[in-house]
């Protein structure tokens, strides 16, 4: 394997498996009753539209798209739902990742997080874990989203791009914006795990 200086990882189903269910517990406080059903059926749709036509998150547009949808979601609320996101979601650290972490450290590597969501869930989530002070730098949602060039952009800098690796789960988000980013990729699937990718560094 080439011998990288920065490794840029996604966070969700990369580094971390999250659990997402506690989430709808803060929602239902602030989501009327008869308009819950429909909500939390279109919810994951929503968000996946969203990102689709939007360059990064913003609560105050996040809060004008879902009531384009019928959905009245305040900039507070979304606010809100982030910092509880980051208070209470369990995350299982997928296997091999602290090894990783700490023999790309001990190499003086470079470690960066590009995340599409927010930084107030995931900033808490990776101190739970263990893993923030491995970080370098966190790109998130509200920063750019991938698949953009700026995004990728913003978690490249001044490194040159053949010392920069994408490490991720997602073909188009990670893999895609790698290729159009001009940087190399290792997509995680279960073929390819995190483990994996730490023999192939070792070699």
């Amino acid at each position: 394997m080439k011998n990288y200086k920065k490794y840029i990882f996604d966070l969700d189903y990369t580094l971390l498996i999250p659990d997402w269910s506690k989430e709808d517990d803060y929602l239902k406080k602030h989501i009327p009753l008869e308009k819950q059903q429909d909500f939390f059926k279109q919810k994951q749709s929503i968000l996946n539209q969203y990102e689709f036509q939007f360059p990064k998150y913003d609560p105050k547009t996040l809060s004008a798209f879902f009531k384009d949808y019928g959905f009245d979601i305040s900039e507070e609320v979304i606010n809100g739902w982030m910092i509880y996101n980051g208070e209470n979601i369990i995350d299982e650290v997928v296997d091999g990742v602290i090894d990783l972490l700490k023999y790309l450290k001990a190499q003086n590597k470079e470690i960066v997080i590009l995340t599409n969501w927010f930084s107030k869930t995931q900033i808490p989530r990776l101190k739970r874990a263990g893993i923030y002070d491995y970080i370098d730098a966190i790109i998130a949602g509200e920063d750019a989203m991938k698949p953009s060039l700026e995004s990728f952009k913003r978690a490249i800098g001044t490194t040159r791009k053949e010392e920069c690796i994408m490490i991720g789960d997602s073909i188009k988000s990670d893999k895609l914006g790698a290729e159009n980013a001009g940087i190399d990729s290792y997509i995680i699937d279960k073929n390819h795990r995190i483990k994996d990718l730490l023999q192939m560094i070792h070699q």
